[in-house]
């Protein structure tokens, strides 16, 4: 996945597998392909999403009503691979994925596609009960680095990350913002000069002026709760040129 981010910047996507039911999200990921998104972020409705702010939750909740779970994703992520090759990184909780099997559960992500792997409430420290089945199946480790997170534990967040440094923009849960936290920016550099590790922007993101006075910084961006929300409205028009905007980064390599 990291020879994605050598030669332009990276626009993530995030959708919840199964809102607002299964046809639809392969007709999303269809568009984000056609607009030539190389990552997407597809997320697994878990019950209880304690990262996710109202607009994912309320996915989860409709996708859980679909009968959505984990083999419903990888079904829709060799779907949609089919359709036109990508690199799908699977957003989860950890509980679905020890019920399902941990190794069940990468050696099937394995077997449909999956580049990445992102398990929202785990922790640096519960590496070892998966990292060693990363390394077995060729799948990324992306791990979440907040503003909050101390230099110590910092350091084994680029030590265990194999994909992309999952920046957190903010203390709380996801959900678009109309301002980031103007102690963000300077967190940002404060990374960059730390790791050389990519590094993607994710929560509160709604706009591109948000992320523009830190592309020279970052590798990639990520947007979730707009773009649910655009799915809910069902307003693909605007979801499209929405899209359209944030590839636009693709095209930039240094400010």
């Amino acid at each position: 996945m990291q020879e994605l981010f050598i030669n332009k910047k990276q626009f993530i996507p995030f959708v919840t597998c199964g809102f607002p039911n299964k046809k639809k999200t392969v007709e999303v990921i269809k568009l984000f392909l056609e607009e030539s998104v190389e990552i997407i972020e597809i997320g697994v409705p878990f019950s209880d999403p304690v990262a996710d702010g109202p607009t994912i939750q309320y996915s989860s909740y409709v996708a859980l009503k679909n009968k959505i779970g984990i083999e419903e994703v990888f079904e829709t992520i060799s779907t949609t691979m089919k359709y036109k090759p990508y690199c799908p990184v699977i957003m989860t909780y950890l509980n679905p994925v020890i019920v399902y099997g941990i190794e069940n559960f990468f050696k099937d992500a394995y077997q449909v596609g999956v580049k990445g792997v992102i398990f929202a409430d785990s922790i640096v420290e519960n590496v070892d009960m998966y990292y060693s089945l990363t390394t077995k199946y060729g799948i990324c480790n992306i791990l979440l680095l907040s503003p909050t997170t101390k230099l110590e534990r910092r350091k084994l967040i680029y030590r265990y990350t194999t994909g992309f440094i999952y920046l957190v923009t903010l203390t709380g849960t996801t959900g678009a913002r109309e301002k980031l936290p103007d102690y963000f920016y300077s967190f940002v550099k404060q990374i960059r000069k730390e790791t050389k590790q990519p590094l993607c922007v994710g929560f509160g993101i709604s706009k591109l002026d948000q992320v523009l006075g830190i592309l020279k910084y970052i590798d990639g961006v990520i947007v979730g709760s707009f773009i649910v929300d655009l799915i809910r409205k069902g307003n693909f028009e605007d979801l499209k040129n929405f899209i359209k905007k944030f590839t636009e980064i693709a095209k930039i390599k240094n400010l």
